[in-house]
């Protein structure tokens, strides 16, 4: 089948010069040609097999490399040639940034026209196959809801997003169906974690109505050859203001009905998309580290949920990450200070041993032993390695948190910087440094 081509130009003349050039091509078909931009875009999702859309430097009414962009965000798969009248370097800079795949000259002749719009159209259609492969990647609905994770952080930097990745790689290495969600809509972070470069987002499924189908999933995940599925944040943090409570509970409810297990990587600061997703997952995972500030916004972020009926602080596991036993606060202390149950297992302190995996964007480089086991043990508490029995409800299915056992510092000064919460809770209740469980 010829290759077929979709064309915009801002006027007759041009449209009538490159019509009498495509007569004498054997290998690609002008289906259509359009005055503007809008009409461009509406054209290009009429036609299925569209191969190759050449965009001419002067169409508008919106600027030529905003259309270029919007194209390539809608069109993954179509390869996009700015026809121009200038071959610049600012003209080549600005078409390859906005996601054209080359530039080709107005004066261009027919055997140009014909090599360049072959090579791009054979892109598009490796692309295309590409995709479809990819759907048929996608796993089939097995009728049992999975189970939705989030992982939150008390702040950012205490490693919300590693501990997200490394036990989706781990869920996954264990035979799981793993999605990898980055709900982290304004600074995600993911693609550097995994070396992804993909241009669809969680932002594509948002128009999708109520209904999202399997071809659509299969056109905006990004299959990893590691594991997990990832559905990815958008490249633009302020897209991310389109992703609102009812979209977020659409896909992950379209996820969860094709993945045994959902991780939601819901960053450090809470927004309505990511209160969706902690209110109806099966267990909320609360990164902290062992410090005041990470521990005062762990506390002030599981106060907010309560107060908004989001989620309740017991049916919240905190997870202690830069764990060290020379550290002055343990995860005892963690537990007793928040009020909520803490996961047995903490991840070490070892930031050299972590630095292979994200300075490369490969989990699987990280070969240090403490940590792998610490998040194999996490994966297992958390229950991610046991297939889904059934649909769980919000902490439903959620392992039972390890029993509370007392301190062993005296903790006063970590008191006395709680003003209120969990803190001024424990002083209320007799627990003060030096007395019952914080005996000094």
């Amino acid at each position: 089948m010829n290759f077929r081509v979709l064309a915009g130009m801002p006027n007759s003349a041009s449209e009538m010069v490159l019509a009498a050039r495509f007569e004498e091509l054997d290998t690609a078909d002008l289906v259509a040609i359009r005055p503007t931009t809008s009409t461009l875009m509406d054209t290009a999702g009429e036609f299925r097999d569209l191969d190759v859309v050449l965009v001419h430097q002067d169409l508008g009414p919106a600027p030529v490399f905003d259309a270029i962009r919007d194209l390539s965000h809608r069109h993954p798969h179509l390869a996009i040639l700015l026809v121009s009248t200038t071959m610049d370097p600012d003209t080549f800079t600005g078409a390859m940034e906005a996601g054209a795949r080359g530039v080709l000259p107005e004066d261009a002749g027919a055997a140009e026209l014909e090599t360049r719009v072959s090579k791009a159209a054979e892109w598009s259609r490796t692309l295309r196959r590409h995709l479809e492969s990819a759907s048929l990647d996608l796993p089939a609905s097995s009728g049992v809801r999975g189970r939705l994770v989030t992982v939150n952080g008390a702040k950012g930097g205490v490693g919300t997003t590693t501990c997200a990745v490394h036990l989706a790689m781990t869920a996954a290495a264990a035979g799981r169906v793993v999605c990898l969600v980055d709900l982290d809509l304004q600074t995600g972070d993911v693609p550097a974690f995994l070396n992804v470069r993909h241009r669809r987002s969680i932002t594509d499924l948002v128009d999708s109505g109520d209904d999202i189908s399997p071809s659509m999933l299969a056109d905006t995940l990004y299959v990893d050859p590691r594991g997990p599925h990832v559905l990815l944040a958008p490249e633009h943090g302020e897209r991310g203001e389109d992703v609102d409570a009812r979209a977020v509970r659409r896909v992950l409810s379209a996820l969860r009905s094709r993945y045994e297990l959902v991780i939601a990587d819901c960053g450090s600061a809470m927004s309505e998309a990511t209160a969706m997703a902690v209110e109806t997952a099966d267990a909320s995972v609360v990164a902290v580290t062992p410090d005041v500030p990470a521990m005062r916004g762990a506390g002030r972020l599981m106060a907010m949920w309560e107060r908004l009926q989001i989620r309740s602080r017991d049916s919240v596991f905190a997870l202690v990450t830069r764990h060290s036993r020379k550290n002055e606060v343990q995860p005892d202390f963690v537990r007793q200070l928040l009020g909520t149950k803490v996961l047995r297992t903490p991840v070490p302190a070892d930031y050299r041993a972590l630095e292979p995996g994200e300075n490369n964007g490969d989990p699987t480089k990280v070969t240090d032993e403490a940590l792998r086991k610490a998040f194999g043990r996490l994966a297992a508490e958390l229950g991610l390695l046991e297939p889904p029995a059934g649909s769980g409800g919000k902490g439903g299915s959620a392992p039972s948190g390890p029993t509370a056992s007392p301190a062993t510092h005296d903790m006063s000064g970590f008191l006395d910087a709680f003003p209120g919460g969990g803190a001024a809770g424990l002083a209320r209740g007799g627990h003060t440094a030096g007395s019952g469980g914080f005996g000094g």
